[in-house]
Parts: C-alpha cells; sequence; structure tokens
C-alpha cells in the first residue's frame, strides 16, 4: 500500500529559522561594510616631519617649516583667548594642497588598555606626545606613551596641581614650557584655515565636546571634554589621531562634525569639573592650538 508522506514540519520551521539567521547576519554585514569602508577611505600617503622640506608647494615654493612665533614668546595659560597670539599661516590659499597627510605616529592614551587615572583624564597629554614625536621623527611604543603620559602628568601636577582637563592656553603653554616647541592659539575655526596650518606642516590640536563627535569607539555617549590632533584632510573630510580610542589612528570625521564639535573647556583653568554641563561645552568658545617644532 502506497501511503502519502506527511510534511516535515519541524524540519521546515527549523529550516526558516537558520535563514532568517544568516539573513540577518548578511544584513549586519553588509552594514558594517559600508561603514568601514566610509571609516577607511584611500587616504593621501602619510608624510614623515624629515621629507616636508622636500615636498614641493604647488606654485613651486619650500615648505614653510617652523614660521610662526619661536618657543621664546611665550603664552599665560591663565590668560583669556583674546589676549593670545594669533596663528599667522604662510601658505598662500593657492599652495594649499587639495589633500594632504602627516606622519604622526599614534598610540592611545591608555596605551595598554588600561582606563583607569591618569589614562581616562590624558587626552592632552597623548596629543601632545604624539606631535612631538613626529617633529622629532622619532617612533612611539605602547611603553614609551605609557611612560611619558606619566612623566607629564607629573610635571603638570609640580607646574599647576593638576592635570585634568586643561583649557586650550594651557595646553600651549605645556607645549611650549615641557615640549620646548611653538604654539600659538586661532581662532579662525574653518575648514580652510585648519588646511592653511596642516599644508604649513604645523599640526592642529583641537580641544572638542567629545559627545558631539560621534565616534562610534568610545564607551558610552563619550568623553564630555577631549582632546585630539589633526594631522590631515581630505576634500570631505578631516584626518585625526584620536587618542581616545584604540582605533584612532587616522581616525576621519567629516569637516562638519568636527568643525561643529570644536569647544574648548569652559572654566578659567582645568582641574576641575565644576559641574560643566553638555550643553556648556557645546557652546563653549571655539578655538585651534597650532602646533610647531
Amino acid at each position: 500500500m502506497i501511503t502519502e508522506e506527511k510534511p516535515k514540519v519541524n524540519n521546515i520551521i527549523v529550516d526558516n529559522f537558520f535563514m532568517k539567521k544568516i539573513l540577518a547576519v548578511i544584513v549586519i554585514l553588509g552594514i558594517a561594510g559600508i561603514w568601514y569602508m566610509n571609516q577607511s577611505p584611500d587616504l593621501p600617503e602619510a608624510v614623515p616631519y624629515s621629507d616636508v622640506i622636500a615636498t614641493p608647494l604647488k606654485n613651486g615654493g619650500s615648505n614653510p617649516v617652523n614660521q610662526e612665533t619661536s618657543s621664546d614668546s611665550q603664552l599665560d595659560p591663565s590668560a583669556p583667548l583674546s589676549s593670545a597670539e594669533t596663528a599667522d599661516s604662510s601658505v598662500a590659499q593657492d599652495d594649499v594642497r587639495g589633500e594632504y597627510n602627516l606622519a604622526v605616529p599614534f598610540q592611545s592614551q591608555a596605551p595598554h588598555a588600561d582606563w583607569s587615572l591618569p589614562y581616562q583624564e590624558a587626552c592632552e597629554e597623548a596629543s601632545l606626545i604624539m606631535a612631538d614625536r613626529f617633529f622629532s621623527g622619532d617612533s612611539l611604543s605602547a611603553d614609551q606613551m605609557d611612560s611619558a603620559i606619566k612623566e607629564l602628568v607629573a610635571w603638570e601636577q609640580n607646574t599647576f596641581g593638576y592635570y585634568e582637563d586643561t583649557t586650550a592656553a594651557e595646553v600651549a603653554f605645556i607645549w611650549q614650557e615641557y615640549f620646548k616647541g611653538s604654539a600659538v592659539l586661532d581662532d579662525d575655526v574653518s575648514v580652510e584655515n585648519i588646511k592653511r596650518h596642516i599644508s604649513s606642516n604645523k599640526l592642529v590640536v583641537v580641544p572638542a565636546a567629545g559627545r558631539m563627535l560621534g565616534n562610534p569607539y568610545f564607551t558610552g555617549d563619550g568623553p564630555l571634554y577631549h582632546m585630539l590632533i589633526i594631522r590631515g584632510y581630505t576634500p570631505t573630510q578631516f584626518i585625526t589621531n584620536d587618542p581616545g580610542t584604540k582605533r584612532g589612528e587616522e581616525f576621519v570625521y567629516t569637516h562638519a562634525a568636527l568643525i561643529n564639535a570644536i569647544a574648548d573647556w569652559p572654566r578659567p583653568h582645568g582641574g576641575f569639573k565644576d559641574a560643566v554641563t553638555e550643553e556648556e561645552m557645546r557652546s563653549s568658545q571655539k578655538v585651534l592650538i597650532v602646533l610647531d617644532k
């Protein structure tokens, strides 16, 4: 006797379940791939400081290096921005490259993935240490970053009485006093001005309302106050070394996202939170810290 085989309902349900899981994984991988491609554009080749003088500008001139103020002209870390020096980029608009990328070595502010103090508050220190290694031409290992952060924090505590949440003026002062470099504050916070400084082979360090950056690698909402290096740019994005994540090397932000987030610490000096709110950070004064050797 021939009997009709009954459908294997359980097998069909299981097959459908696994098919949906496979499709979900494909969709997630597709979205992640698109996001990764946006975060990993074809960036311009990074140029080390030793090569910048030999790199011709578009009009055939030599690259200006160290033509801003010298370290003999010191900033007062307690002075308001209006009394600070104004940066004067020596690159004409016609000489600004379409894209540029300086080879700044990278380590995060928590080089051994330890986010306890002082590392969770060390974005300013990490940014300056990376900048120093760029101008000196030296490499930067995790151990070297760790030691350098501790040494700089000790110097700040001895000099200021604190190291947390230092203002733009204080960071410029640290660059001059501790690293013996040239630093100026510039309140022209625009895409073209940042490009001019970088084309002039300067590094631009920026304070920021960290939660406005939208960096997906930050923990939670991200830091209330943050600092990072702008090392280069493309026609649509800034190339940064963001010490707030281990994935911060050559991390790209759109021009608008980074410009909108730039904000100085909204207190006369660092070292205390004093109930600073996210709204205060969002509306705080915009400033660039332009570093040279």
